[in-house]
């Protein structure tokens, strides 16, 4: 069963800057199983994004889990707040 998850963190650097980081790492979140379905930044704060992925359970903690390229994004690694949603 796949699960949506939404994350939302804090960046270091601009939008542009960390969605091409993000784009650049496509290869590797679909080896995982990572599917990519949302990526935005809020409208009142620049540093702050949110992502929507839909992987098994437990698959997107184990690609973020010490994965240098995630933090080379500009990704601020422990500011994240996860949620998952399942369909019916």
């Amino acid at each position: 069963m796949r699960v949506a998850t939404r994350v939302v963190f804090k960046i270091s650097n601009t939008f542009s800057e960390w969605s091409k980081g993000f784009d650049a790492d496509r290869s590797n979140q679909e080896a995982a199983g990572i599917t990519p379905i949302f990526r935005g930044v809020s409208e009142n704060d620049p540093s702050t994004v949110m992502a929507i992925l839909e992987a098994e359970p437990g698959v997107l903690a184990r690609h973020m889990e010490g994965n240098p390229d995630v933090a080379a994004t500009g990704h601020i690694v422990g500011s994240e707040e996860f949620s998952n949603w399942l369909s019916s």
